[in-house]
């Protein structure tokens, strides 16, 4: 069992630091009339892209794992998110360094939610292929790329999210090399898709799991419980030994994680300051 350690959470936040990083920069390839880019805080990054896409694609992670940000430091980040009109999000790690709390109380962040933060060890057992009750997942190859934005843009679209955002998100897991993409048939017909991203940390490789989406016709089927145990296999195929995922506790998304045999390493706070119009 792993248990959770400051070494752990900074290997994870390491990897959610270098997902966001790429995530922009990937944005800003696609899209570069957007200003897409990223910028230092400490062991963190704030990543700023189209103000449109919210705080899914801008915010502040990483930060406060092991140096201390100075206030000077922080109002500087504050300044580039209220230039393009955004409030500052961080999302901040329990275990960062709780000189890091005080400084962003004394700046006015708010709790506006929270995050679990989950994690698996793998072993060869994960290799064993099982009866998945009728769902099919096989790797995307690159001619059916489109499809997988259609299934992955329909299984969040009724969750109220902006459309150009739900497309861009897809479009970056396409265009990503760390990234491998699956798609999930039931009957043969196109149920749900979800992505595997290979995230190289000082601490260790992980294997981080995003863009899981199923199509609203197809819940409750088990088809994200397929595509989770494909993605261990091929995790453990890639030679990792460490996966990480996140979901909204009490979710449907963290019930299927947690079945899969994740445990709880940590919730991970979002905090929000408000800008000054």
């Amino acid at each position: 069992m792993l248990l959770t350690s400051h070494a752990t959470a900074t290997r994870l936040e390491a990897a959610d630091t270098l997902h966001t990083t790429r995530q922009t920069h990937t944005v800003a390839i696609l899209s570069p009339s957007s200003n897409s880019c990223t910028v230092p805080l400490g062991s963190g990054v704030a990543a700023l892209t189209d103000p449109s896409f919210g705080r899914k694609l801008n915010r502040v992670t990483g930060f406060g794992m092991d140096s201390l940000i100075s206030e000077a430091e922080l109002v500087a980040v504050e300044k580039l998110f209220a230039e393009r009109g955004l409030d500052t999000p961080i999302t901040l790690c329990p275990l960062a360094d709780p000189a890091t709390v005080e400084l962003l109380g004394k700046r006015g962040y708010t709790v506006d939610r929270f995050m679990g933060c989950y994690v698996r060890e793998l072993s060869d057992r994960d290799l064993e292929t099982g009866d998945e009750g009728g769902v099919k997942v096989t790797r995307l190859p690159a001619e059916r790329e489109d499809e997988f934005r259609g299934v992955c843009v329909d299984g969040y679209e009724d969750g109220g999210r902006p459309i150009a955002l739900l497309e861009t998100v897809a479009r970056l897991a396409i265009l990503r090399a760390d990234t491998t993409l699956c798609i999930a048939s039931v009957d043969g017909e196109v149920a749900g898709s979800a992505g595997i991203a290979l995230l190289e940390t000082p601490q260790g490789d992980v294997a981080y799991f995003y863009v899981d989406s199923t199509l609203p016709a197809f819940r409750g089927k088990g088809v994200q419980a397929a595509l989770l145990r494909q993605r261990l296999r091929d995790a453990r195929e890639m030679g990792v030994g460490l996966v990480y995922a996140q979901a909204r506790m009490g979710s449907g998304s963290a019930r299927n994680i947690e079945r899969a045999g994740f445990g709880l390493a940590y919730t991970k706070s979002w905090l929000v300051r408000r800008r000054v119009e």
